[in-house]
């Protein structure tokens, strides 16, 4: 649990600007260095003995895939959002109508994937890949919101 302490940690220090401009390339590759640094933490932290261990990871991985897409979409919508320095009621409708759905996308992904992985495995393991799923991604929603301008400074 230290190294996904840490982990997080270093997530919230990362001055991250989503100004910036950024390629289809860049992000795949900081999104298969989180993963690998993530796979590393949910290893330590998921206890597979006793289980179907080629399963959870079969799992894990058609997870990430569809994770990895969502990110992409999270990171576009972050760009959008930060680079207007102005926003009307049109465009704030706008991002919200892509922000909502994203959100319950990923916590839909989360409990889709806790249900199958505790019928391939067991509801500890499940819900020990619950707890680390959603705390990583409430640590990263945590970095974000804290570093991003309210829609009130926009004006």
């Amino acid at each position: 649990m230290k190294k996904l302490v840490l982990f997080i940690t270093a997530i919230l220090f990362v001055n991250v600007s989503f100004a910036q401009d950024y390629s289809i390339e860049e992000i795949e590759v900081i999104q298969n260095l989180f993963g690998a640094e993530k796979k590393a933490i949910i290893e330590e932290n998921v206890d597979l003995t006793g289980v179907d261990a080629d399963a959870f990871w079969k799992l894990y991985q058609e997870y990430e895939t569809t994770r990895k897409e969502i990110g992409k979409d999270k990171i576009e919508l972050l760009h959008k959002y930060e680079t207007k320095t102005k926003l009307t009621n049109e465009q704030v409708e706008s991002l919200m109508q892509t922000a909502i759905p994203l959100r319950k996308d990923e916590d839909s992904l989360i409990e889709k994937y806790y249900k199958k992985i505790k019928k391939a495995t067991n509801p500890i393991v499940a819900t020990q890949f619950y707890q680390i799923e959603h705390y990583i991604s409430d640590g990263i929603r945590f970095a974000i919101l804290n570093n991003m301008d309210f829609v009130q400074d926009k004006k």
